[in-house]
């Protein structure tokens, strides 16, 4: 695991906010005529001042490469929208029921990321988006989703709960990856948190 975070005092959202105005997050060189999507990283504090994230388990589909894996809401970036952080707002609407431009603010965005699929790398990139739920709001999943889980920063800095495991595709390659409640988070999904956690707050003085 990268080096920790100083975790004397909570993961908060107003400490995530200032990390986020010191970083610069990168974009694919290489991204030139590959299709576009984009995800929401949307976080909201508990009680305590610790920030959640909320991931989305995707419903199992023979066409989706990523059934069945959790994850955040988003999608491809159809024709018909403004940009990609306009997409994730339209997909985050049409899977969860949440309407982002209502009851949430944008805080920042990760860097842009070459998906893969079975670990090949496929012609589409992704953009990962932050935003801070400001208002509560209820959540109504359609078939795309069926479960969505509030899941605590600080989760993923505690290393009894990174884990190495055969990957059900290939199973002669370990992947890392977190359990959480019996849930598996790796891959892009995780690497977007790590990039958050690991990257972005590691300026902190």
């Amino acid at each position: 695991m990268q080096n920790a975070v100083e975790k004397s005092r909570p993961l908060s959202l107003a400490r995530i906010r200032e990390g986020l105005l010191r970083y610069s997050p990168r974009d694919l060189v290489e991204s030139s005529g590959m299709a576009n999507a984009a995800v929401a990283l949307i976080l909201r504090e508990d009680g305590a001042g610790e920030s959640e994230v909320l991931m989305i388990r995707r419903a199992e589909h023979p066409q989706d490469p990523w059934a069945g894996h959790m994850g955040f809401p988003g999608g491809r970036v159809d024709p018909g929208d403004e940009s990609p952080r306009r997409a994730v707002v339209r997909e985050t609407e049409e899977e969860l029921g949440l309407r982002l431009d209502t009851v949430a603010q944008p805080i920042g965005r990760l860097s842009e990321v070459h998906a893969r699929c079975r670990f090949e790398p496929i012609p589409l990139t992704i953009f990962p988006f932050l935003f801070e739920l400001t208002t509560p709001a209820p959540l109504h999943l359609n078939e795309e989703a069926v479960e969505a889980v509030w899941i605590p920063l600080s989760f993923f800095l505690q290393r009894e709960n990174r884990i190495e495991m055969k990957h059900r595709l290939t199973h002669d390659r370990s992947v890392s990856c977190c359990l959480f409640a019996g849930r598996i988070i790796w891959g892009l999904s995780l690497g977007m948190v790590d990039e958050l956690l690991f990257e972005v707050l590691r300026a902190e003085r």
